[in-house]
């Protein structure tokens, strides 16, 4: 079954993160910065330049099952994570998807496409676009 991306949640804030999306989000600010910041990983409107911002957080499922945690921030950037833990699976950069399993980003791609994260300048759209029309 194809995957698609459901649930999304715009944050605009770190508070009242479950402890598991705060681990995420600090995995992500690492992913992002290569370092973890003296204040901690925080969420904020962009005034703060070692804070993430313009964040949304996915599920990604495949029929009923949640299969990933996405993570989208600071417009270009983005991490995937095997749902319900801190392992990254895929990573947005420069709006780009990065993905070692090529199984994975056959199918993350396309979804991303459907769900319009995923700009139609970037060098992999095209192969996305049509994967997606022959699911």
């Amino acid at each position: 079954m194809p995957l698609r991306f459901a649930n999304q949640r715009k944050l605009e804030t770190h508070k009242g993160l479950s402890e598991l999306e705060q681990a995420q989000l600090e995995r992500s600010v690492i992913a992002y910065f290569g370092e973890l910041p003296e204040g901690g990983a925080v969420i904020d409107s962009g005034e703060d330049e070692e804070a993430l911002a313009f964040v949304s957080l996915w599920q990604v499922v495949d029929g009923d099952t949640h299969v990933l945690d996405a993570w989208f921030y600071n417009t270009d950037s983005g991490t995937f994570f095997k749902a319900g833990s801190t392992e990254i699976v895929a990573e947005i950069i420069q709006f780009g998807l990065e993905c070692e399993d090529d199984e994975l980003a056959d199918r993350l791609g396309p979804a991303m496409v459907e769900a319009r994260l995923l700009p139609s300048g970037d060098s992999e759209y095209d192969r996305y676009a049509k994967l997606l029309a022959e699911q």
